[in-house]
């Protein structure tokens, strides 16, 4: 097992190499951009990106079951600042989102997002985010929008999102805790509700950005 957790970050690497952000995250479950697709399976997540601070950006993100080390998923993410002031206001393109069942089947999705956020105080974040993602070999299409607050005090960050799916008619809230134990490392918690199917998940992660 460590051997071949050892051989992923080794080929990982390459991506992490000529990006200029990076985190490696070890988590009992997975990540999703929509809260309620959240997987209960444990997951090692990887995140490499071009600088965030530039107008143009570019990200990706790959998710890989711990119990079999095979890919979970896959998103390659090309973000614009299209409002850089006081008030953000950017878009992406996900070209695709692919996720990768246990038996190597592949389902690719290709999504556009808008994120809104505008600071009210010098630790209180107010935003919206919408994502709308269609299927390219499934009939997959969804749209999902949410207004979250993020507030930060000290080495605690809290982030609070309620939102709605209009796949299935979905409302649900979320909310994602984390905690910065030095300048590398950092212990996060997340969990979710949605009223309409009683469902609710809660993970823990550790992630370190390098």
């Amino acid at each position: 097992m460590k051997n071949r957790l050892l051989f992923f970050v080794l080929i990982f690497l390459p991506f992490l190499s000529p990006a200029q952000t990076g985190s490696i995250e070890v988590s009992s479950g997975g990540f999703s951009f929509i809260p309620a697709f959240t997987s209960r399976e444990p997951n090692l997540i990887l995140n490499a990106g071009t600088n965030p601070k530039k107008r143009l950006s570019a990200h990706i993100m790959y998710m890989v079951r711990m119990k079999s080390i095979t890919p979970t998923g896959i998103v390659l993410i090309s973000r614009y600042k299209l409002i850089n002031q006081k008030f953000k206001a950017i878009v992406g393109l996900h070209f695709p989102a692919m996720q990768v069942s246990e038996n190597y089947q592949v389902t690719s999705i290709f999504g556009q997002e808008l994120t809104l956020s505008y600071p009210i105080a010098n630790n209180v974040l107010l935003g919206a985010f919408f994502l709308h993602g269609k299927g390219r070999n499934n009939d997959f299409k969804a749209t999902f929008s949410s207004v979250h607050a993020n507030y930060q005090r000290n080495k605690w960050n809290f982030l609070t999102q309620m939102y709605y799916l209009d796949l299935g008619d979905l409302t649900g809230v979320a909310e994602t805790i984390s905690y910065d134990i030095n300048t590398h490392f950092q212990a996060k918690a997340f969990v979710n509700f949605t009223p309409k199917d009683q469902f609710f998940i809660s993970t823990v992660g550790l992630k370190y950005t390098l």
